[in-house]
């Protein structure tokens, strides 16, 4: 089975993502990490994710999040983050979608 990840900004950007394009994780500070991804619709590079969490978590947040896309799905798709509906599938520490970059 396919794993998609979803992820929508409170301004409405949303991503949908197969976890085969996943390329790792990196911190920008801490309250904040970038997801990257394979190329998706002619981006230039990569896609990217900014996913934002409790101050101080960065550890503690990789390790949900990678837990997340390792968990075993009936049907394959997982709501990483909807800022319109703070629906984190239950992923303590996030926050919040910072943005979507293609």
């Amino acid at each position: 089975m396919i794993k998609f990840a979803y992820f929508e900004t409170a301004s409405n950007d949303a991503l949908m993502v197969p976890l085969s394009s996943y390329l790792g994780m990196e911190p920008i500070n801490d309250v904040s990490c970038t997801l990257h991804f394979a190329k998706v619709d002619n981006a230039l590079d990569t896609t990217k994710v900014v996913i934002n969490f409790t101050t101080g978590m960065t550890t503690e947040a990789f390790d949900i999040i990678h837990k997340a896309f390792c968990a075993n799905l009936k049907d394959g798709f997982i709501v990483m983050g909807d800022d319109n509906d703070t629906n984190f599938t239950n992923l303590e520490h996030i926050t919040s979608v910072g943005a979507i970059t293609l």
